[in-house]
Parts: C-alpha cells; sequence; structure tokens
C-alpha cells in the first residue's frame, strides 16, 4: 500500500499520485492523519508513504509514525 501525502490543491501532488496509483492499486491520497483510518490497514503488511515536492518530511514522519502504532 501506499499513502501519498500532498495538499488537496497541488498540481505537482496530483499528478504524482496519478503515477502511484498507476503502479500500485492500493495508493491513497491524504492531506493529513485524520484520513488513514479510511484506507483500510487489514491484511497489508508493507506501507510506503511519499509525498509531493513540496510536503514537508515532517508530515510524512508524522503519518508514517501514526502508520507504525496501527
Amino acid at each position: 500500500m501506499v499513502i501519498f501525502v500532498s495538499g488537496k490543491k497541488s498540481s505537482n501532488g496530483t499528478f504524482l499520485y496519478d503515477v502511484c496509483k498507476g503502479i500500485n492499486e492500493k495508493t491513497y491520497f491524504i492531506s493529513g492523519n485524520q484520513k488513514l483510518k479510511e484506507a483500510g490497514f487489514v491484511g497489508v503488511n508493507n506501507v510506503g508513504v511519499c509525498g509531493a515536492t513540496s510536503t514537508p518530511m515532517w508530515l510524512m514522519e508524522d503519518i508514517a509514525e501514526v502508520i507504525r502504532r496501527i
């Protein structure tokens, strides 16, 4: 599974999300960790977290930490 983190209005983020989704259909676009429960982690062994160029590293690290706790 891929969790793609970006602002909803980011054209770069939208483009990169589409690239990820084209490679892995279990790719989910989120803007923050409030949306993580919707992704459904049941039965998932590996999760990648990535984002747009403008996505802050601290935000992706925070989301990765929330995923570790799930």
